[in-house]
């Protein structure tokens, strides 16, 4: 989808580049079998935010080299945000942060199954430094506020500049409406996390799959109470003596490509079960 503002630059290898004000932006498609998604880096006076996942590695290296980067943050240490992170750290002097809580995790190896790793690639480990507060942009333009958002990821953070009303959402947001969640988010977190962030003053997204999304605090809002009148229509199912597989099975009565990919480690039970 276009979106006003946004000047398309060309192609770095697979990677598409585009730019939105002083935001360069790569974004490249990740997928296995008939499932695809889109994968989205930006960077911001010399900041990078998230690294894509590692089968995008060569792309996103040139995407680091021409944007002048001095310091890379990350929202979470998921494989599709994290992949050229160890990269950055063995092949350069740029540090690389991401939430204090996730960083036991990236030292280990992660658990890479079969779909996941057709999907983003072979992640090597990793050892950055935990996220501050804020970030500062290397000329001072730009500060941006460290927001947590568990929900998707327990070490989930956003991204929040307040002057310009942007909100560096990592995958927050993802869509207005949502039918599948992976096996270890918190549905309920996710609610909490969105009340706490529409409590800022913001007009853009710029999502980690979604891209760059103009009315960004609307379309958040939309997806608050899809999951809110979802979430009010399990309890009720609940109420009436349904367990999470029924309602389930009544609520979604279909399955998508990635349930069967990933064996159900994506599936919409796993949002039913968590509200």
């Amino acid at each position: 989808m276009a979106h006003h503002g946004i000047q398309v630059i060309g192609v770095i290898f697979m990677l598409e580049c585009s730019s939105y004000k002083d935001i360069n932006i790569g974004m490249g498609i990740c997928g296995e079998d008939d499932y695809e998604t889109k994968v989205y880096v930006y960077a911001i006076d010399g900041l990078m935010i998230d690294t894509g996942a590692q089968i995008m590695e060569q792309d996103v290296i040139e995407f680091f080299k021409s944007n002048h980067i001095d310091q890379v943050v990350l929202t979470h240490n998921h494989e599709d945000h994290t992949g050229t992170a160890p990269w950055i750290l063995k092949n350069t002097n740029v540090p690389v942060y991401l939430n204090e809580g996730a960083i036991p995790s990236a030292n280990r190896p992660p658990v890479m199954d079969g779909y996941v790793t057709k999907m983003w690639g072979i992640r090597d480990t990793f050892d950055p430094k935990p996220l501050t507060d804020k970030i500062v942009t290397s000329s001072g333009k730009y500060t941006f506020e460290v927001i947590h958002a568990p929900g998707h990821k327990p070490q989930h953070d956003c991204f929040y500049e307040r002057s310009q009303g942007w909100l560096f959402s990592g995958d927050l947001y993802l869509g207005t409406k949502q039918f599948v969640c992976y096996k270890d988010e918190n549905m309920k977190q996710t609610i909490e996390s969105i009340e706490k962030v529409l409590q800022l003053d913001f007009d853009t997204i710029f999502c980690a799959h979604a891209g760059v999304v103009e009315n960004g605090k609307v379309r958040l809002e939309k997806r608050l109470k899809f999951l809110k009148d979802l979430q009010n229509q399990v309890n009720e199912m609940r109420s009436q003596g349904m367990d999470d597989r029924a309602i389930d099975a009544e609520i979604y009565p279909f399955n998508l490509t990635i349930q069967d990919i990933s064996g159900g480690d994506w599936s919409s039970y796993n949002i039913i079960h968590t509200l």
